[in-house]
């Protein structure tokens, strides 16, 4: 696809779509940042790195308000360079077109000089700035980026459709060394619709999975299909005649599970910028707060209502359950299998969680109890134990919650789907 400019900035329709998503990003980089650098009572002192890996030129023209706005790489710059407590902050921007990369240098010119543009392009082991500009590919930026000590770190892939699995799966290895580490996020953008509108030179995908039926551009398109899940596995549930917005749903969902081969949390954010038109912003995570907080974005931005269980409800039928385990506990205290079980339904994404999940720990700061909770939580129906073959090969219980259970035990939904605005 051709891109188009207006002066510096790519110039991009849907004020649902790219503006949404830019507001959204330009929320979360703060939020993120005041967090994983310490906060006020640490000086915002630990070391934190914003990654772009598709930079782009750091500003958007909106074709239909015609007007010019910040996109996320800019938003990055603007927390660097308009933030004086942000010195352990490094940004890092790739964009390996030509075009574009020029075009970021001049907005880096214009709107913040403060900048040496030529210490920002000097290999890193020259650069003092903190701030990194890269004409390279993906990569070539991956190898240089993992011998920069980057702190806590956010990741941003925003390619045209998607970004390869390999290269996710090279990341995140390079940073993620135990079992769903946390201080690694990415955000990864995936056109949708595109795998079923298609896109200029680029097919649909076909709606059967014998080969022989495809033609050399649906067979090229379920090879980059292949690449961005990291294996074939997908094609029977996608390659078919489904309704379109039911394979966008299964698509997004098959990926999701890939995801969460690194990430504990997988969040996937719908854009409609126009017509039939759908992407996602996908934020992975292993901080519960984190992407509670970025769903709360989202939901404010999108009109999506807040979830918001009635905890008081819960709790009394959880109790005339299960009085045994009240007991020795003031009027007022809950039982740590209670309080988990909540922390689990109200503020982990999809009712994931294991006994390692940092909320946990101001609840039960002992392992052992921590995993017996849970087991008991098990017995009683309330979560289901998962297999979970993670790439670290530690023997570990994941679970989920049982929603079905939690609707007619507790009187509790669970949270409704997220729905673009």
């Amino acid at each position: 696809m051709a891109l188009e400019f207006v002066q510096d900035a790519i110039s991009l329709s849907g004020l649902t779509g790219s503006k949404l998503k830019s507001e959204i990003i330009a929320e979360y980089y703060p939020f993120w940042w005041k967090i994983t650098s310490g906060g006020d009572k640490a000086n915002y002192n630990w070391a934190t790195a914003i990654v772009e890996l598709d930079a782009a030129t750091g500003e958007m023209y909106i074709k239909d308000t015609h007007e010019t706005i910040l996109g996320s790489a800019g938003h990055a710059l603007s927390l660097k360079c308009d933030n004086r407590n942000t010195r352990k902050l490094t940004i890092i921007l790739v964009e390996k077109d030509l075009d574009c990369y020029s075009r970021l240098k001049n907005v880096v010119k214009r709107r913040w000089p403060m900048i040496d543009i030529d210490e920002a392009e000097e290999p890193f082991y020259r650069n003092r700035s903190n701030i990194y500009l890269m004409n390279v590919g993906l990569e070539d930026a991956i190898d240089t980026i993992s011998q920069i000590d980057l702190g806590n770190s956010l990741f941003f892939f925003d390619p045209l459709r998607g970004v390869p699995f390999e290269t996710i799966e090279k990341v995140a290895r390079s940073r993620i060394k135990t079992y769903y580490q946390t201080g690694t996020e990415f955000i990864l953008f995936v056109f949708t619709s595109d795998w079923f509108l298609g896109r200029d030179n680029f097919a649909a995908l076909p709606e059967t999975t014998s080969e022989g039926n495809w033609s050399d551009a649906e067979l090229r398109a379920v090879g980059e299909a292949d690449a961005l899940f990291g294996h074939k596995l997908w094609r029977s549930s996608i390659l078919c005649e489904k309704p379109m917005h039911e394979k966008e749903i299964d698509f997004i969902d098959l990926y999701r599970i890939c995801l969460h081969r690194w990430f504990r949390y997988v969040l996937p954010m719908p854009f409609n910028p126009k017509g039939k038109q759908v992407f996602h912003l996908i934020l992975c995570s292993n901080f519960e707060a984190g992407v509670r907080a970025t769903r709360g974005f989202f939901c404010e931005r999108t009109n999506n209502p807040e979830y918001k269980p009635d905890n008081n409800t819960a709790h009394r039928n959880f109790c005339s359950k299960h009085s045994e385990i009240y007991g020795g506990l003031r009027r007022n205290q809950r039982p740590k299998q209670w309080r988990i079980l909540w922390s689990t339904i109200y503020g982990h994404e999809e009712g994931y969680c294991d006994y390692l999940c940092r909320d946990f720990e101001g609840i039960e700061p002992d392992e052992q109890r921590r995993e017996e909770s849970l087991e008991w939580l098990a017995n009683n129906g309330y979560l289901i134990p998962l297999r979970n073959d993670n790439p670290w090969n530690i023997e570990i219980t994941q679970y989920q919650v049982n929603w079905d259970i939690i609707r007619t035990e507790l009187g509790i939904e669970p949270p409704n789907s997220l729905e673009p605005l």
